[in-house]
């Protein structure tokens, strides 16, 4: 990622509760438990995704690398003490660089099964959400996303974050609800940082 677009850590990247961090800047504690999140098969169900099998050092470059493309911003969500809880991300970038993104897709993940429910996703969202409108060097036009339409609960935190659904596909066995948000539309929240009621 270009230096200039590189996500700092500090009380900008924060909401109440969450503080964003950068992938980069993790130390070897953090990226222990973001393993264990992606080796988890519930979490890896609610992502669509398989649960990882790399050992964490190979993980770990993984990760890296794919950060210093450009093509994604990843970050993790520690909670009001500083714990790794979660992550959220920026990724799929387009158009790709070296060219300047204006849309990205947005993930992300609380992997504490405890702290579902709890408005911390909501929060480390709308912790995102600022940093791509408002504090990347180059502001994104517009995040989508992907859910479930079966993950109400996901749906309604994506809208309290001024998401709106465009569509809706059906694949095999589910149904998928495709929602976005373009920078005008953040920026004309009230306060365009919702936190749970």
């Amino acid at each position: 990622m270009p230096e200039q677009d590189r996500p700092e850590q500090g009380p900008q990247h924060a909401s109440r509760r969450v503080t964003l961090r950068p992938l980069l800047d993790f130390g070897a504690g953090e990226w222990r438990t973001l393993h264990s999140f992606f080796r988890d098969r519930e979490l890896a169900d609610w992502n669509d995704a398989k649960p990882i099998k790399m050992p964490e050092w190979l993980f770990r470059r993984v990760m890296q690398d794919e950060e210093k493309t450009g093509e994604r911003a990843g970050f993790g969500v520690l909670d009001e003490h500083g714990t790794l809880i979660g992550s959220a991300e920026l990724y799929d970038l387009r158009p790709h660089p070296p060219s300047i993104p204006t849309v990205a897709t947005l993930g992300v993940m609380i992997g504490v099964q405890a702290l579902w429910g709890q408005g911390y996703g909501r929060e480390a969202v709308a912790a995102l959400l600022r940093w791509a409108f408002e504090e990347r060097s180059i502001p994104l036009s517009r995040v989508r996303l992907t859910t479930f339409g079966h993950n109400r609960r996901a749906q309604r935190a994506f809208l309290a974050c001024g998401f709106r659904e465009i569509g809706r596909s059906e694949r095999p066995e589910r149904t998928d609800v495709h929602m976005e948000i373009t920078r005008p539309e953040w920026l004309n929240l009230p306060d365009n940082l919702p936190l749970p009621e």
